[in-house]
């Protein structure tokens, strides 16, 4: 682990009871899944096609596996998150500078990330350039400050041209995932936190990510969303739960090297045991899935007496390498990618 690696984390909706019970959790003693090793034919043209995205929690988990698998990863879209490594490790931080902005800086970020990449850490930083990048902070986030967002932004344009990164900040909503017609209204803050603000957030993300798409289908019922086990990828530990959920287009299922990946994190209590599968329903990318032959996974955390919200780690909660390539929740997401890799991950 690179020398300065002593930071904790917390998480984002509105969880501050779970950052907090969070800093009190032990690792478990539980040993992590080792670190994913890239299948032998893993290119560039392979990496173009994998892409991951989030909200709040889920949005830190998506930054997360980017930066620590870039080199297998080709972008990220991100809703309502700070940089990479923000909460050093202490749920403390999570909760001032993460959340509030105040005193978040990106040149200690940056500089442990290029330790980390140094050390065989997280993916080596020249794997970023060719990143697409796309990130949305709403103005009227009374949650996660905009500033979050700002930073997030500098912190990529400190390894990705400016041009690739692009900061949506002038759509105004509650904090959570807003969709074109799903959800509670725009400006309610809560229920499912997936709010009807007459906006694609789901295709502004896969259309920055992969360029051009067809149109979106219209999926009355998405049958093709499915539910898969997730065991053989999130190991002892890492909280995740054994069932997710898959959307897996007709044009799909046969070979899954036919398609691209994307891999969807939820936020707190937006996990299955919370609202079922109506993130997955109603988060906008299986309309897009359908149409451009993607398929888009759907991991789920467990909520547990440490955890309670059900949110994604980017403070610590599983262990203190939480956001490197060994740590137990990102080296899942390596295990699920190198599982497309070699046309094994069909449920």
């Amino acid at each position: 682990m690179p020398s300065g690696h002593s930071l904790k984390r917390f998480e984002p909706g509105t969880i501050v009871l779970l950052a907090l019970l969070a800093g009190l959790a032990s690792c478990g003693g539980k040993q992590a899944p080792a670190p994913a090793t890239p299948v032998a034919d893993f290119d560039a043209a392979l990496k173009s096609r994998i892409t991951v995205s989030g909200v709040s929690a889920g949005g830190f988990m998506a930054i997360q596996s980017h930066v620590a698998f870039a080199d297998r990863i080709g972008g990220a879209g991100v809703v309502a998150a700070g940089p990479y490594h923000c909460a050093q490790g202490d749920v403390q931080v999570a909760l001032s500078a993460c959340m509030t902005g105040t005193d978040l800086t990106i040149g200690p970020l940056v500089d442990f990330t290029n330790e980390a990449a140094a050390a065989g850490d997280i993916a080596p930083v020249a794997e970023l350039d060719s990143a697409r990048v796309w990130i949305f902070h709403s103005p009227a986030d009374s949650v996660v400050a905009p500033a979050a967002g700002e930073a997030l932004r500098d912190f990529y344009r400190s390894f990705v041209a400016a041009e690739q990164v692009v900061l949506v900040d002038d759509v105004a909503t509650a904090h959570g995932w807003p969709t074109l017609d799903a959800g509670v209204a725009c400006q309610e803050l809560g229920g499912d936190y997936i709010n009807d603000c007459d906006y694609d957030t789901a295709g502004a993300i896969l259309q920055h990510l992969y360029g051009d798409l067809d149109a979106r289908a219209s999926l009355a019922r998405p049958a093709n969303l499915v539910e898969a086990d997730m065991s053989a990828y999130f190991g002892s530990g890492s909280h995740v739960a054994k069932s997710g959920y898959m959307y897996v287009p007709e044009a799909c299922r046969s070979n899954a090297r036919d398609c691209g990946l994307h891999i969807a994190f939820h936020g707190c209590v937006q996990g299955a045991e919370f609202i079922a599968d109506r993130f997955a329903r109603n988060a906008g990318f299986n309309e897009w899935a359908e149409s451009n032959a993607l398929i888009v996974v759907y991991p789920q955390i467990e909520k547990s007496l440490f955890n309670p919200k059900g949110c994604w780690d980017w403070w610590g909660y599983t262990d203190e390498d939480y956001d490197l390539r060994s740590g137990k929740q990102v080296a899942g997401v390596g295990a699920l990618i190198d599982a497309y890799a070699s046309g094994t991950l069909l449920p």
